[in-house]
């Protein structure tokens, strides 16, 4: 967490202009504004209400422990990110514990030790620990763990799900597995466990928090809803993070599922793409063919829907104890609904997406790490002996296989550590992040544009205006339509000296909507200057009139096109 400069979007949370984080806005008006300190009405909200999370930022400065050991703002803000995610471990680990209780004490313990591992140490984790703007997604994980529990006190438990639904409006996603987590816990506390009418029992027993918790999720829909804060507006949904938003039929149905085939891999510890903090335009290729020989790439979800349908028959046949715990499983891995192609998201594949998602896959992983060093192979010694010798032969040769099995499994976290550790080490800066983005998605126009960026100023030491020019040479072949590329070439033109590249770099960026508000001052500036000069003024007078009339009639154009979507849109009312 000892990165010196703020990493994408934490340049948000850190900022001055973000008063509900700093503080400098009254208390009310982080109920009333999203993350990113916009009104929640405005058009260009993302309609991120994590009202929770913004007050985290807000009060938890440690500001009197950072003052006592030189820590800066940052740091704290990363290392409460560090103690949220221990603390989401160590509830997964209890949690384990309840729904696997049959267990032994030595086992359980294993159980619970290796499960909270597994959780603290899963390489999808990093974006939301390490980079402290990303806090909102593993902060509703941890409440949620807390609603898990159906022996938690009626109201701590409606109090988890609202601070859940509080710090991230993704949480909605995850009340249908609390739901069976809790029923699942409930059930096998009691006696017998094995019955389907002693689970209709424990339901029954558990109405009143089913109650609890749908209503507190239904009532944060219905207002989300009546405010209409629900949808992001389409126009702040772009090709460069979400380059599928806009497909239609089959395309967007078989683009999804390789999507959602994405997230359920990096759940699992398979991640085909690579690590990014950005996966969009031209990262994964949409899906254009049905046939999968055409795109070998549709082998991946027709390969997981196989696999899933056998493993519930598989699981059927087991019995109830093993069908509750692949439940369990796809209760959890539905919380990747967002991203399935049904709703509107603002991205399109993201490791933050894929965190709840975790949580099954940390207990089932845990209870068969558990089994696997304490259970299996256990035969493999030979029948115990009566004889002195031979029973301490046997007893030697069952610790020596124990401990080979620790070891291995010991390994396998050391593996998973090790990634961790240097997927974390490239989040602490924003050109090895970069870097690490460009190796798994060489085409991602977004990724291409902000490492640019560092090589045209950003990073004084690393000035390289050729660099930096080659690579939004990049983004232009990548996606034509991607206005933002426009004000960056203006500010490595008026560098180089190519004033009149400038000005036309600089006309197309006040015509793009993402870069308006920061073309807009260096326009009124530049034309103010140049104009001005006794011997050139008058020539600059012209082209600033010809570019004016172009950024006009772009208005104009645009006006019209709004208004007929307007007319449009009244019709469809009308019938």
């Amino acid at each position: 967490v000892s990165g010196p400069w703020p990493v994408l979007d934490e340049s948000h949370i850190m900022t001055d202009e973000n008063k509900d984080v700093r503080g400098t806005a009254p208390l009310e008006e982080v109920w009333r504004n999203d993350y990113w300190g916009r009104p929640m009405n405005s058009p260009s909200s993302h309609k991120s209400w994590r009202p929770l999370t913004v007050l985290s930022f807000r009060w938890l400065k440690l500001e009197w422990l950072s003052k006592l050991l030189d820590w800066d703002e940052l740091f704290v803000h990363r290392l409460v990110n560090v103690l949220i995610h221990a603390t989401a471990a160590e509830l997964v680990g209890i949690i384990s514990a309840k729904v696997f209780p049959s267990m032994g004490e030595t086992k359980s313990l294993t159980m619970r030790f290796l499960t909270k591992m597994l959780f603290a140490l899963h390489p999808t984790h990093v974006e939301c620990t390490a980079n402290a703007a990303n806090r909102p997604h593993i902060l509703a994980v941890m409440v949620m763990c807390i609603a898990c529990d159906p022996n938690v006190h009626l109201l701590l438990c409606m109090c988890a799900v609202a601070a859940g639904l509080l710090s991230s409006e993704t949480a909605i996603f995850q009340i249908p597995a609390v739901l069976v987590t809790m029923t699942v816990i409930k059930w096998r506390q009691g006696e017998p466990q094995s019955t389907l009418s002693s689970m209709i029992k424990a339901g029954i027993s558990l109405i009143p928090r089913y109650f609890i918790v749908i209503s507190v999720g239904l009532t944060y829909f219905i207002g989300r809803h009546m405010f209409d804060t629900l949808s992001i507006p389409d126009g702040l949904i772009r090709p460069a993070e979400n380059p599928y938003y806009a497909l239609t039929g089959i395309e967007r149905a078989l683009t999804y599922t390789l999507v959602l085939s994405s997230h359920i891999g990096k759940a699992f510890l398979v991640d085909p793409v690579g690590f990014s903090h950005e996966y969009g335009f031209d990262c994964v290729r949409k899906v254009v063919s049905f046939a999968p020989l055409d795109d070998m790439r549709l082998f991946i979800p027709i390969g997981l829907v196989m696999g899933s349908v056998v493993i519930t028959c598989e699981c059927i046949m087991a019995g109830l104890q093993v069908f509750t715990n692949w439940l369990l499983m796809l209760a959890w891995l539905a919380t990747l609904f967002p991203v399935s192609g049904f709703i509107k998201v603002g991205t399109s594949i993201a490791d933050r997406i894929s965190v709840p998602s975790t949580f099954a896959v940390s207990l089932v992983g845990g209870r068969a790490l558990a089994g696997f060093i304490l259970e299996f192979g256990s035969g493999l010694t030979g029948p115990s002996s009566s004889v002195g010798s031979d029973r301490k032969s046997s007893w030697i040769s069952i610790r020596a296989w124990t401990v080979l099995k620790t070891v291995v499994v010991l390994l396998g976290l050391s593996s998973m550590w090790i990634k961790v550790d240097r997927r974390a080490s490239e989040w602490m800066d924003s050109v090895t992040l970069l870097e690490s983005s460009l190796s798994s998605c060489p085409r991602s126009a977004k990724s291409n544009l902000e490492i640019s960026k560092i090589y045209s100023g950003l990073y004084p030491e690393k000035h390289d205006l050729k660099k930096a020019l080659s690579y939004l040479k990049i983004v232009e072949e990548i996606d034509p339509d991607y206005c933002d590329v426009h004000q960056q070439f203006a500010h490595c033109h008026i560098q180089e000296g190519k004033y009149l590249e400038f000005e036309e770099r600089l006309t197309k960026a006040l015509m793009c909507p993402f870069s308006m508000g920061g073309s807009l001052p260096l326009w009124q500036q530049y034309w103010k200057l140049v104009t001005a000069d006794p011997v050139s003024g008058a020539d600059a007078a012209k082209r600033m009139a010809k570019y004016q009339k172009i950024i006009e009639k772009a208005v104009q154009e645009e006006s019209e096109k709004e208004e007929k979507a307007e007319r449009e849109k009244n019709k469809r009312d009308e019938l």
